[in-house]
């Protein structure tokens, strides 16, 4: 294989399902790639949502300070080099390819998922380009993914809502005590969720991680409004400050780095506004408690015109409960399909907004340019256009709006 898009391909086609937890198969590759231990301080990032947001401020915040920051994300928007950002910059595909023949190498037998290859990824190009700190965000759930094959100097735990049901359970309780597996023993856990279920706690408790619990051990006072829109980026803030509390010792931070790495985050895909005739916002609320927060903003910021949804969510996704909190903002709703075998189609897509109570004119069209071709024909000045739903959603209209 000679190019990413090669290995990309390649590793799509390894397994039926894009998701097999369990940390056996990356443990054994890792050790034989001398990747069991990192050499720097990590902080791992789980939740349900505000994840990336996060890991964003984390890895601003250090950037000003002057440390060499790795950070591993997902999913990619645009991409796949932007899941292993070195400095805040994406890495190069001869480093990202360089990383994938280093695992085929030492794996062997071992069959690895897409998400794992990128995962052992991330760590081979951090070590070698030898940066100072790596953040690591929690692909799904927690005890179970591989980004937690590595210890974490502090975890952090942004929030705890009702997503991916089918693999960590269909409580908060459940789901919590999945999350909660990226705590260890001894070490600081941050969670910023105002209400957690019981099993955050109760797991910190039972080996001994140091729990700072938000509106007891920590708040939003004194804490700026960060670059990135929304009320709820003050919860997350609050959250990295006090985790980068935790390793001053470390890894010192000073005030001044933290109110100038706030003030300068950004983050595609995250209440992302364009300009333009009309307005765009696109936003990856992809389960309720993400919609909640979008809601909330279009709600504090109202227009004389209408407000066009471009929409689409994949099919394991709590269709009925993101339409039901969106419905109030939304004036017409415009679905285009997505790829990928968790796809919903289309037309199924409609019948649930329907059934989730909806009379709203509902459109269908093939893709996001012609999706957005036909909103910009009908738009009034007065009139802005929200794009949301899953990922798949803010990349493919990104390819539109800075095309």
């Amino acid at each position: 294989m000679n190019t990413l898009d090669d290995w990309l391909r390649w590793q799509e086609n390894q397994f039926s399902s894009e998701i097999k937890l369990g940390l056996d198969r990356i443990r054994n590759v890792a050790q034989r790639m001398d990747l069991l231990t990192l050499p720097v301080p990590v902080i791992t990032v789980g939740g349900t949502n505000g994840k990336g947001s996060t890991c964003a401020m984390l890895t601003r915040i250090l950037q000003v300070q002057g440390y060499l920051v790795g950070t591993y994300t997902s999913p990619h928007l645009l991409r796949y080099n932007e899941r292993i950002a070195l400095d805040g910059k994406p890495a190069t595909d001869q480093q990202i390819c360089a990383a994938f023949s280093a695992i085929d190498q030492a794996r062997d037998e071992i069959d690895l998922t897409y998400f794992e290859f990128g995962t052992l990824a991330a760590a081979w190009c951090f070590v070698q380009a030898k940066v100072d700190v790596i953040v690591l965000e929690v692909g799904l759930g927690g005890r179970l993914d591989a980004c937690n094959l590595w210890d974490a100097d502090v975890s952090i735990l942004t929030s705890i809502g009702l997503d991916h049901v089918d693999w960590l359970g269909h409580t908060r309780e459940a789901i919590g005590l999945e999350k909660a597996g990226i705590m260890r023993p001894g070490k600081p856990v941050v969670c910023g969720d105002p209400e957690p279920p019981a099993t955050i706690a109760s797991q910190a408790a039972s080996i001994g991680a140091q729990l700072l619990q938000y509106g007891r051990d920590f708040s939003v006072d004194n804490v700026p409004q960060p670059a990135l829109l929304g009320e709820v980026q003050r919860f997350n803030a609050a959250c990295v400050v006090t985790a980068l509390q935790q390793v001053q010792a470390r890894l010192p931070v000073s005030e001044q780095a933290i109110a100038e790495g706030l003030r300068t985050v950004s983050l595609s895909g995250r209440m992302q506004q364009f300009a333009g005739q009309p307005n765009a916002i696109l936003d990856v609320a992809h389960n309720p408690h993400a919609a909640i927060q979008l809601a909330d903003w279009l709600k504090k910021n109202p227009i004389d015109g209408k407000t066009s949804a471009i929409f689409s969510i994949l099919a394991d996704k709590d269709v009925a409960g993101v339409v039901k909190i969106m419905a109030a903002h939304v004036d017409e709703w415009h679905l285009v399909p997505l790829g990928g075998y968790r796809a919903i189609n289309p037309t199924d897509l409609g019948n649930k907004i329907r059934a989730a109570g909806v009379r709203k004119v509902i459109y269908f069209h093939d893709d996001f340019p012609s999706a957005w071709q036909f909103i910009q024909s009908h738009a009034s000045t007065q009139d802005r256009v929200v794009a949301f739903g899953s990922f798949l959603v803010v990349s493919g209209m990104l390819n539109v709006l800075v095309s």
